[in-house]
C-alpha cells in the first residue's frame, strides 16, 4: 500500500540511508577498517596477525603498521626473533562506545544495526606492544632488571597517552575521554601482569 508517493520498502530503504548519513554512525566516522601498528619489546621482530585461522597482515620487521577489517573476534599476533621465545598475544575486540551515539538519532537504531554487521562497533587497540623473552638468562638479577625495564616502559607509555587523551578532549566528549583513559588503564595493568608472568616463567642458564 501506497503512502505520500512511498511504498513501506521504500520508506524504509530513506529510513536506512538516513542512518548511513548520520555523522555519528561508526561505518562512515572509522569505517570498517582500522590501522594496527605493531611493535616489540625488543624491536626487529618479525610478526603475522591471524583472525580465526587467516592472515591478515605482517610486519617485517617490528615497528609497522598494517590495516586490518573490524570485527568482534579477537586477533593473534605472533612474533619471532633471533635469540627470543616465539610470542603468541591474543588481542581482544572492544566495543567502540562512539557507536552507542546512533541510538540517539533519528534511525539511530538502523544505524547501530549496520554497525554491528559491519563489525564497526568493534577495534582492536591502535598500538599494540609484543613482549618477547629471551631464550634465556645467565641469572635471576639479569632477568628480573629486564623485566623491570620493560614495565616501566610500559608505565612511561601509558602515562603518556592518557594525557594525550585528557589533553585534546572536547569539552563536550569528556565521558568518552574518560572511558578511552580507564581503557588505557586497564589495558597497562593486564600487559604488565602479563609481563610478570613472563618474568616468573623466564628460563634461567647459569653459564658453565
Amino acid at each position: 500500500m501506497k503512502r505520500n508517493g512511498l511504498t513501506a520498502l521504500g520508506r524504509l530503504v530513506m529510513f536506512c540511508g538516513l542512518a548511513l548519513a548520520s555523522p555519528a554512525c561508526a561505518t562512515i566516522v572509522h569505517g570498517t577498517t582500522q590501522d594496527l601498528t605493531i611493535d616489540s619489546e625488543p624491536q626487529g621482530a618479525s610478526c603475522t596477525i591471524d583472525r580465526q585461522g587467516a592472515a591478515t597482515g605482517v610486519v617485517d620487521p617490528t615497528p609497522g603498521k598494517v590495516t586490518v577489517r573490524r570485527h568482534k573476534d579477537s586477533i593473534v599476533v605472533s612474533c619471532a626473533l633471533d635469540g627470543y621465545e616465539p610470542s603468541n598475544e591474543i588481542v581482544a575486540a572492544s566495543f567502540n562506545a562512539l557507536t552507542m551515539g546512533n541510538l540517539a538519532l533519528p534511525g539511530g537504531t538502523v544505524g547501530f544495526v549496520v554497525d554491528a554487521t559491519t563489525g564497526a562497533n568493534n577495534k582492536y587497540p591502535g598500538r599494540i606492544v609484543v613482549i618477547m623473552t629471551p631464550a634465556t638468562f645467565p641469572n635471576e638479577p639479569t632477568r628480573d632488571a629486564y623485566y623491570a625495564g620493560v614495565k616501566a616502559r610500559l608505565e612511561e607509555a601509558a602515562t603518556a597517552e592518557v594525557r594525550r587523551i585528557t589533553g585534546n578532549c572536547p569539552t563536550t566528549g569528556r565521558e568518552r575521554c574518560q572511558i578511552e583513559a580507564n581503557n588505557v588503564a586497564e589495558a597497562r595493568d593486564k600487559a604488565v601482569a602479563d609481563v610478570e608472568q613472563k618474568r616468573l616463567t623466564a628460563r634461567v642458564v647459569p653459564a658453565s
